[in-house]
């Protein structure tokens, strides 16, 4: 994969094709990613603040520098573009009626202030409507709270030739043997494309009842109800809410509903999970970034230990080094993407 080092205001730093020893890319769909690249100390400049490639969507940010003088080399890293929405707060309140895509980009454009050459891409206006209202968070939390309800992601990518930074909402592909729009990718032993398979699963912080406490003390309390148990066994969490109500501005409805979507997406903490980690095997069926990529939905088949589903992919890790490029692909939603109607009390 080319890099290049690029300085505070974007512009090419050092060797236009940096050679590098060791590189790691941790792409990641529901959360920030990282990179960790090893280059030779001259190629190093001080003024390198950014790892740009166009041969994948993220914009490294150069936040470590750590200089290795028996070896010579210099090892940089830090979290991708992502993270500069970590930066900026929701403050003061911010409500707005609509789809969560919606939502998340009206919110991205009013407070994202000074970061550097982002703008808000154009993206699908679609989903559920619902009242939402966030205030105190930071841009970061809120974008990735509000679109893994849907099974959506964000990403930051940095177009070269345009010299801008493009907030994108997307979605991946649904490439399981449920749908026709897009061809099949299974990752099976049988199929010999995965190895140094690892699966688990874990189901200690289950809850599928949750009260969300409002606005107001005791008996006066305003609250909602999510409920997913069914009618069966409940699993109870009570949630702290600091979602403010006027009054004058809403209706005691429209709060309860803001109350309740953000039982929705928190209940994400209180899930099964379900992971499955492996190396795809390069050469030999699919083919990364061809036929499947970061966020794609996939037909899994553990037979040896009688696992067989759909799940996405979460997270890719890419390593080069000694000659050798390794993919590393985990999957597992640990948000649910089908829930039940809440009763709102």
């Amino acid at each position: 994969m080319e890099i290049m080092a690029l300085n505070g205001d974007f512009l090419p730093e050092g060797p236009t094709n940096l050679t590098y020893f060791d590189l790691a890319w941790n792409r990641k769909y529901y959360e920030t990613g990282q990179f960790s690249i090893q280059i030779k100390a001259q190629d190093y400049r001080a003024d390198m603040k950014y790892i740009f490639t166009a041969q994948r969507p993220e914009l490294g940010m150069i936040q470590k520098v750590v200089y290795e003088e028996e070896e010579g080399m210099v090892v940089l890293s830090g979290f991708f573009y992502e993270r500069k929405l970590a930066d900026k707060i929701i403050w003061p309140a911010f409500e707005r009626y609509g789809t969560r895509s919606g939502f998340v980009a009206a919110a991205v454009e009013r407070y994202k202030g000074d970061i550097p050459k982002l703008e808000v891409a154009g993206f699908e206006d679609d989903g559920e409507e619902i009242q939402k209202q966030e205030t105190g968070t930071t841009l970061e939390e809120m974008a990735q709270s509000t679109l893994q309800v849907e099974g959506r992601a964000y990403r930051c990518r940095y177009d070269f030739e345009n010299d801008v930074v493009l907030f994108e909402i997307y979605r991946g592909l649904d490439r399981t043997q449920g749908q026709n729009g897009n061809h099949f990718v299974t990752f099976s032993r049988g199929f010999r494309n995965i190895q140094n398979v690892k699966a688990q699963s874990d189901g200690s912080a289950y809850k599928n009842y949750f009260v969300v406490g409002g606005q107001g003390e005791g008996a006066d309390r305003i609250t909602a109800v999510y409920d997913l148990s069914g009618g069966g066994y409940r699993q109870e969490q009570f949630l702290e809410s600091k979602k403010t109500y006027n009054p004058e501005k809403q209706s005691l409805e429209a709060y309860q509903d803001i109350l309740l979507q953000e039982a929705v997406e928190k209940s994400g903490k209180y899930v099964d999970i379900h992971n499955v980690e492996f190396d795809a095997v390069a050469g030999v069926g699919a083919v990364y970034l061809e036929d499947y990529d970061l966020g794609d939905k996939c037909d899994i088949i553990l037979n040896q230990v009688g696992i067989s589903y759909e799940a996405r992919i979460i997270e890719i890790m890419e390593t080069w080094g000694n000659g050798e490029h390794r993919v590393t692909l985990t999957f597992g939603d640990k948000i649910p993407t089908l829930y039940e109607k809440a009763r709102i009390r």
